[in-house]
């Protein structure tokens, strides 16, 4: 998603897959391992080992830092990327040669990565040149993308200034340290005296022919140019959300209609669905029968869920809460982030719900046709009543059908206060725009992976 922005999550990302081949390699070499065993070893662990990585953000540039969970999650996916390949060697190695292979590549690999990591750590926030951005634009918009590039510090990118709007100074910034120049005559000026490397015009209304000619005149090819939206999608895969953005949003949204799409997202929906019942179906019995098992209550009920264009249908889900006539309302989203842990919650399907193995039943209502694997995530209709009085445009969210899980849920988790809706919503929104099958299966991939870690939203 940063490619434009930092070229240094490509170059970690072509380091992780030589020290992978190579060390793998070297260690069939010491280990006299070759042939069909050499094979896996080195492109199994490969493969595997980067799809996890990537999987686990090593490599979103915009959250880059050392710390424990990070050390962890490195560690955990070195690990990972070796289990499918010690399995195939079992049946093609001796057990000593399997164990002192996966040991050793494991320890390497990781010291090398972790070491790559710190001394990138290093020089990303010791010794790389910070890139400066000029905002054209001195209003509550501006104030907002400089707010988001300064708290992602990994971007290394500084606001060196504002260039106030001549034609709306009503709503200029007051409060920031950051300098506001008085207009665009001295633009060219700023941007050699300041090192601009990214202009980013936050100006909402349509621009007169001689601001456009200004931009254009003394800006130097060697800047690049962002209008606000696209930034700000760029630093925080997000939408950003006002009547304009929703104006283009509907444009791009009706002229991206493809009957293409809609046959392979169908056929994507019926086999995922059907492979997910397949695999979990064990599981979600031995649930079922522990909560009848509970309080006597029936294991699947049926919830009214509001899908694509507004419409209600009947949500199956598999129930880990004791009975009981909890109605959401705005009074009590304030504390619904807390629903894992409060009393309703059956102590044993803690666990449950954050693999979400209660919402497996829902492949069902994709099999129907109500829902999508992926898409903005399906939402109890008391709660949408909520939202659409608090949330402006939130309605735009079922413009498509929606989904078991999403982009929102991969990134934000699965929160219940208002706040956090309008925040779902600007992920939900930047889906709308951007979906296509191939990001989609992604999305369907790290959504299996994190609710396995119990860390799915």
């Amino acid at each position: 998603m940063l490619r434009t922005l930092s070229r240094s999550v490509i170059i970690m990302f072509m380091f992780d897959i030589v020290v992978f081949s190579l060390i793998s390699f070297l260690n069939c070499q010491i280990f006299n391992i070759g042939g069909v065993a050499q094979l896996v070893a080195v492109g199994l662990t490969t493969l595997i080992g980067i799809v996890v990585l990537y999987l686990k953000a090593n490599y979103k540039i915009r959250e880059f830092n050392i710390n424990r969970k990070n050390i962890y999650l490195l560690l955990e996916g070195v690990v990972m990327a070796h289990i499918p390949a010690a399995i195939i060697l079992f049946f093609l190695l001796t057990a000593k040669q399997n164990i002192l292979f996966v040991i050793t590549n494991i320890v390497i690999i990781f010291v090398i990565l972790e070491l790559y990591r710190l001394l990138f750590h290093l020089y990303l926030f010791r010794f790389k040149p910070k890139k400066n951005i000029l905002i054209v634009g001195s209003d509550k918009r501006a104030k907002l993308i400089a707010d988001e590039i300064m708290n992602k510090k990994a971007l290394m990118m500084k606001v060196a200034g504002f260039i106030q709007d001549p034609q709306n100074d009503e709503e200029m910034i007051l409060d920031t340290k950051i300098p506001i120049y008085g207009n665009l005559d001295d633009l060219s000026k700023i941007i050699k005296e300041s090192n601009i490397n990214i202009v980013i015009v936050a100006i909402q209304r349509r621009m007169e022919e001689n601001i456009l000619t200004r931009l254009k005149t003394d800006i130097p090819r060697r800047v690049k140019v962002y209008k606000l939206q696209d930034f700000y999608e760029l630093v925080t895969g997000k939408y950003y959300i006002d009547r304009t953005s929703i104006n283009e949003l509907f444009y791009t949204y009706m002229n991206r209609r493809s009957l293409g799409y809609d046959f392979c997202k169908r056929i994507f929906d019926i086999v995922a669905a059907l492979i997910i019942l397949l695999i979990t179906c064990p599981i979600l019995i031995y649930i079922g029968i522990r909560v009848k098992c509970t309080d006597g209550g029936a294991a699947i009920y049926t919830q009214n869920r509001v899908g694509q264009d507004g419409k209600i249908f009947k949500a199956y889900k598999l129930r880990t809460m004791y009975l009981n006539d909890y109605v959401p309302t705005s009074e009590n989203l304030s504390n619904a982030d807390k629903q894992d842990s409060d009393d309703r919650v059956i102590p044993f399907c803690k666990f449950v719900r954050k693999a979400r193995f209660d919402e497996i039943p829902q492949m069902i209502n994709i099999l129907k046709g109500e829902m999508s694997i992926v898409g903005p995530r399906t939402e109890w209709d008391d709660l949408v009543k909520v939202y659409s009085e608090q949330i402006p445009y939130h309605n735009c969210r079922h413009w498509v059908k929606t989904g078991w899980t999403g982009w929102a849920q991969i990134n934000q988790g699965h929160l219940f206060s208002s706040d956090a809706e309008a925040e779902k919503l600007q992920y939900d929104l930047y889906y709308l725009k951007h979906r296509n099958i191939l990001w989609e299966i992604f999305i369907l991939v790290k959504a299996v992976f994190l609710a396995l870690g119990g860390r799915h939203g």
